[in-house]
């Protein structure tokens, strides 16, 4: 399915820019739409120009006109501010040079009228209306032949506008929802990677503060230039973890204030891979059942790696059990010197589950997040349906070698 037209944030992911009943279209094909129909009208408007035109340089005027009604259908979605002025300019040479054409004229101001709705601020939305209702207005006061179509066209430029304005609104309160929650995503992980760096921080104060009594306890050698050196250096790697472990606290408990979130009231020990039978099990209460395999010879992961991978796995899951319709799930494990592989697939939903599992399954938030976990890592995820209806979810890991591996404390 092609993807939608998108706008970027600052999480460095793509968030919808069109309305969902549309998103499906690509913006070439709204462009190509946009041509089309500017050529066609742009064709018409000259025939009608021309008509009322004497001479070869009213002809020319004609073209010109013609050219001027047509750009701005052409240019509404890249350039609606400069198309919508254009078209009021032009509905106000045309109704002073050929009054009798100036309906044409209605026509571009209405779909630029549409298109400046949905993406300009209240107050210069609203001006834009009242625009353009005064322009249609203003062609039927040097008489009063075309009273009747301005009140027409300002009847349906109140609508267009009031259709487009809504949409633009629901767009930008889409696009502001959707960023939040990525923004709590990661928050989320941002405090998960504070409770990993938190914990061997701390046992690199520890050890420094116990390494510093060992050198006070020796006390045969402890005026010497060396051991004196020693202690410097453990008392100085001691003050900075325990400064650098506050100003972490002080900064997650800021952005914790800032995302509105409540502040944790102790540090738990974040979860890993060791933790996968507790997730089954999870799974397995909520009617989902896990086959797990491991591939390559299986080894200890870094905090952080196994973090992202169980938060990987959960996620995975979570859809698995809210969207997937089925009672199955497969996990595989692959393990290498270099990398670990993460998949997590289920089959096709099985008729009549739920309403609300019968809808299209798509990439959403919980996607996005896992991606940044992977990405994090300097990994990647790829996310979507299998060809015999089900999904599934691939993620890579690079991992350090064996000897760059800490050991657990």
């Amino acid at each position: 399915m092609p993807r939608p037209p998108h706008v970027p944030t600052l999480t460095g992911m793509d968030l919808p820019a069109a309305p969902p009943l549309f998103a499906w279209v690509r913006p070439a094909w709204w462009r190509a739409a946009d041509t089309a129909a500017a050529v066609f009208f742009g064709a018409a408007s000259a025939l009608l120009l021309a008509k009322h035109a004497d001479g070869a340089l009213p002809l020319l005027g004609a073209l010109v006109g013609a050219v001027a009604l047509a750009w701005p259908i052409a240019a509404r979605s890249r350039r609606p501010g400069p198309a919508f002025l254009l078209s009021l300019a032009t509905l106000a040479a045309i109704a002073a040079w050929q009054p009798r054409s100036a309906p044409a004229a209605f026509v571009p101001l209405g779909i630029t009228l549409y298109a400046l709705a949905t993406r300009a601020k209240p107050p210069v939305a609203i001006a834009t209306l009242c625009a353009a209702i005064a322009a249609a207005t203003a062609t039927a006061l040097p008489d009063f032949k075309h009273s009747g179509g301005a009140v027409l066209f300002g009847s349906i430029y109140l609508v267009v506008w009031t259709i487009g304005f809504a949409v633009g609104m629901h767009r930008r309160y889409t696009t502001l929802t959707l960023r939040t929650q990525l923004d709590r995503q990661r928050m989320d992980i941002a405090r998960e990677l504070h409770d990993v760096v938190a914990h061997h921080m701390s046992v690199i104060t520890v050890q420094a503060g116990y390494g510093g009594l060992l050198l006070d306890d020796d006390n045969d050698d402890a005026a010497t230039p060396d051991v004196a050196r020693a202690r410097e250096a453990l008392a100085v790697i001691e003050t900075t973890g325990r400064q650098a472990l506050e100003e972490m606290r002080r900064l997650v408990e800021v952005l914790q204030a800032e995302h509105g979130s409540p502040p944790e009231a102790g540090l738990a020990p974040a979860p890993g891979l060791a933790d996968l039978p507790r997730l089954i099990d999870h799974a397995a209460n909520a009617g989902v059942r896990v086959t797990l395999t491991m591939t390559g010879t299986e080894r200890d992961l870094p905090p952080g790696e196994s973090l992202a991978a169980y938060r990987i796995i959960q996620e995975a899951l979570t859809n698995v059990i809210k969207h997937a319709g089925t009672d199955s799930a497969t996990l595989n494990l692959h393990f290498t010197e270099d990398h670990v592989e993460i998949q997590v697939s289920n089959g096709p939903a099985k008729p009549k589950r739920s309403s609300l599992q019968d809808a299209p399954r798509s990439p959403g938030r919980g996607t996005a997040g896992m991606r940044e976990r992977a990405q994090l890592y300097g990994g990647e995820l790829h996310a979507g349906p299998t060809p015999d209806g089900g999904y599934r979810v691939h993620a890579r890991l690079p991992l350090p070698s064996r000897a760059e591996t800490p050991s657990a404390p």
